[in-house]
């Protein structure tokens, strides 16, 4: 079958709203509703809203969601902004990912090429890969970090468990503190 291409900015709301597999939306796409599908490729960015959010289209702009349930398994190209009460970004992130949630879960091959970054207070555990990391919030549960670099904020309060695989030993700053123990190991590097 032929792709449908759409060629201007799309916008759809509805309590199922999606877009199908073979469609491929040339601008930015708007999806808002009880349920909302991205399954096609986006050529822009996509900003979408609702209940139960999955986007498993590749997206070569940014992606905003905000929602209950949030997953992201497709590529996206730029930065990822979300907030809900269940984040997973399992697809690579070529820029940014800023994330708030109930539970956040980034991983997946090739997440965070850009940078992780958390300010909004986190009320459950953590799991986060990325180039670099910066957290700079509450967070309620365990945290397991594997990143080049990690940074605690100054606004960083983790009152559980903080593991994590780096490439050096991170850098805390002033006001940041854990409650539980810190475990480190040191990333190796890839050889040639």
């Amino acid at each position: 079958s032929i792709p449908l291409v759409s060629s201007a900015a799309e916008f759809r709301l509805g309590e199922q709203t999606s877009i199908t597999q073979n469609e491929r939306i040339t601008d930015d796409l708007y999806l808002l509703g009880g349920n909302v599908t991205s399954a096609g490729s986006v050529v822009g960015d996509v900003l979408t809203g609702g209940g139960t959010i999955v986007i498993s289209g590749a997206v070569t702009g940014d992606v905003t969601a905000a929602g209950g349930s949030i997953t992201i398994l497709s590529n996206i190209t730029d930065d990822v902004r979300a907030s809900g009460g269940s984040i997973v970004i399992q697809g690579s992130v070529g820029g940014d990912i800023i994330a708030g949630g109930g539970q956040v879960t980034i991983g997946g091959g090739g997440v965070g090429a850009g940078s992780v970054r958390i300010d909004a207070p986190i009320k459950a555990s953590v799991n986060i890969g990325g180039g670099s990391v910066y957290l700079n919030a509450p967070i309620a549960g365990n945290i397991t970090v594997e990143a080049d670099t990690l940074t605690l904020g100054s606004q960083a309060v983790i009152n559980g468990t903080l593991s994590y695989k780096a490439s050096k030993i991170l850098t805390k700053e002033d006001g940041a503190t854990v409650t539980g123990t810190v475990t480190f190991v040191e990333r190796q590097k890839k050889s040639a």
